[in-house]
């Protein structure tokens, strides 16, 4: 009987193993059936106005329009996958995205890991000081506080590994996600300068208050779109399809809509707009105005869909590994399937949440799929401690009520079933629903691989609004409710559990 059991266990735990590789090779699968004429391209939607969302949560901007029509000149579609600028050179290399458009110049250290396109922009790069300050290069920045987008050309200028348009020497550079938030520490006295893109410069300039930028002499740089390696077709085509639509009068369109006095004010509203108008014309011109109430609305519900999805999966893990241990533990003999169970929980319980999504996303799942990444992440970190919660349950329970059950003359399947059992959900579903409850606000970090949740909607409105604390404030509130809510239905389904005893 013991050895049928055991034969049981070591099944099971294969069955799941096998389940959870078949998953795990899923977006390969459905990365070998997508169509040739399709191409993946990565890009980091908070670099307005080359790219960016609109107020519907689409992707929008000159990088992305002009990526669009060279697509459709070349009769072929656009896949888009919104990155962390600093994440798409990896993705490239790792063959996750084919090519990049996120207004990156071409650099010798970035052509050893993916080649460049023609020429579609020239800019340069700008300094941007506050009102009363005064900056002319980049020789008077020595000893300064200097904020940048992370990864960036400004960046590689200001940390002193691209030397070719001046030295800055003995700088704090401090790296941002987006540009609004390096101009938002500029403003809050965070920084005293900010480097970025002359274009980008001239639109926070006319838009923030107290803020004035020159460009820099000499930094005159091109804009390329980068190709995966070696991949020759996509390269031609791009170059094929971008002489096309500057031939036709496409590329001069695009460039007046977002480059071109008014309509470049479009890309992003001024601050001065909620100016001097109240508490409701400010919370008006954050929530309402272009409808960005719609980011906090989709992003609760991604956050509760995959918190929920997540919780499903912990269970359904952490009940197996339990088992395993469980039964490794009674016999007092360790077993294969105990060990890999005990380190599995130790690997997970002792990496951060964040590393362990990065590592799904973008090693196994090839930054496709995200939403199921994101599950199968999360579902993985909570499969640790749920695990222990139940095993540390079922052990809380007396031996003595084990015993009793064996004297009555029960088997031990059906003393776990009928008196262990039992008593231990009274300390499993109250732990059970504080990890519901930790999986809601760890659900906040899935914004590295670019989805939209609650924190990530905060994040873009503010980067709309140059509004830093009301918007994040709203979705603190947002997360707030949720706990609270569940922290009352736990406590009276507590109250309804010792009523029984």
């Amino acid at each position: 009987m013991g050895t049928e059991k055991k034969f049981k266990t070591k099944a099971v735990f294969f069955v799941v193993l096998a389940a959870i590789m078949i998953i795990l090779q899923l977006p390969q699968q459905v990365c070998a059936t997508e169509q040739k004429d399709t191409i993946v391209v990565g890009t980091n939607a908070e670099y307005a106005p080359f790219e960016y969302l609109d107020s519907n949560g689409n992707l929008t901007g000159f990088d992305i329009d002009l990526m669009n029509a060279i697509a459709k000149e070349e009769n072929v579609n656009i896949k888009w996958v919104d990155l962390p600028f600093d994440s798409l050179l990896g993705s490239i290399e790792a063959g996750d995205i084919e090519a990049i458009a996120a207004s990156i110049a071409p650099t010798k250290e970035r052509a050893q890991s993916v080649d460049f396109s023609d020429v579609y922009y020239t800019g340069s790069q700008s300094i941007v000081y506050r009102t009363g300050d005064e900056y002319t290069d980049f020789s008077e920045l020595t000893g300064k506080t200097i904020a940048v987008l992370e990864g960036s050309q400004s960046d590689l200028i200001a940390s002193g590994e691209n030397e070719d348009y001046g030295i800055v020497s003995g700088a704090t550079v401090k790296r941002f996600k987006n540009a609004s938030s390096a101009i938002m520490e500029l403003k809050n006295k965070g920084a005293d300068v900010v480097i970025i893109d002359t274009i980008m410069a001239e639109i926070y300039c006319r838009q923030t208050d107290g803020i004035k930028s020159i460009p820099v002499e000499g930094t005159e740089e091109d804009t390329v779109f980068c190709v995966q390696k070696g991949n020759s077709n996509c390269a031609q085509l791009l170059n094929n399809g971008l002489k096309k639509v500057k031939e036709n009068g496409t590329y001069d369109e695009l460039y007046a809509k977002y480059f071109s006095g008014e309509e470049n004010d479009n890309v992003q509203i001024t601050e001065t707009q909620d100016k001097n108008v109240g508490i409701f014309g400010t919370l008006k011109f954050i929530f309402v105005d272009e409808n960005r109430w719609q980011y906090y609305v989709n992003g609760l519900g991604t956050t509760l869909l995959v918190s929920l999805l997540s919780v499903f999966v912990g269970l359904l893990l952490g009940l197996i590994v339990a088992i395993i241990r469980i039964n490794a533990d009674r016999k007092g003999k360790k077993t294969i399937g105990s060990l890999i169970a005990a380190f599995y929980v130790d690997v997970i319980r002792g990496t951060p949440s964040v590393l362990q999504l990065m590592i799904v996303y973008f090693a196994v799942f090839h930054s496709r799929l995200g939403y199921v990444a994101a599950v199968v992440s999360f579902g993985i970190n909570s499969g640790a401690y749920v695990s222990e919660v139940i095993r540390g349950g079922i052990q809380a329970v007396d031996r003595g009520q084990t015993e009793a059950g064996r004297s009555l003359g029960l088997c031990y399947k059906d003393t776990m079933r009928y008196i262990v059992i039992p008593q231990a959900v009274k300390n499993i579903l109250p732990a059970m629903g504080n990890e519901f409850i930790q999986l809601i606000k760890e659900t906040s970090i899935l914004g590295y691989v670019g989805i939209v949740d609650l924190t990530k909607a905060a994040s873009y409105v503010s980067s709309r609004t140059y509004k830093m604390f009301i918007p994040l404030l709203a979705a603190g509130i947002v997360y707030y409710l949720i706990v609270k809510l569940l922290s009352v239905f736990l406590r009276k389904f507590e109250r309804r559990l010792k009523e029984s005893d």
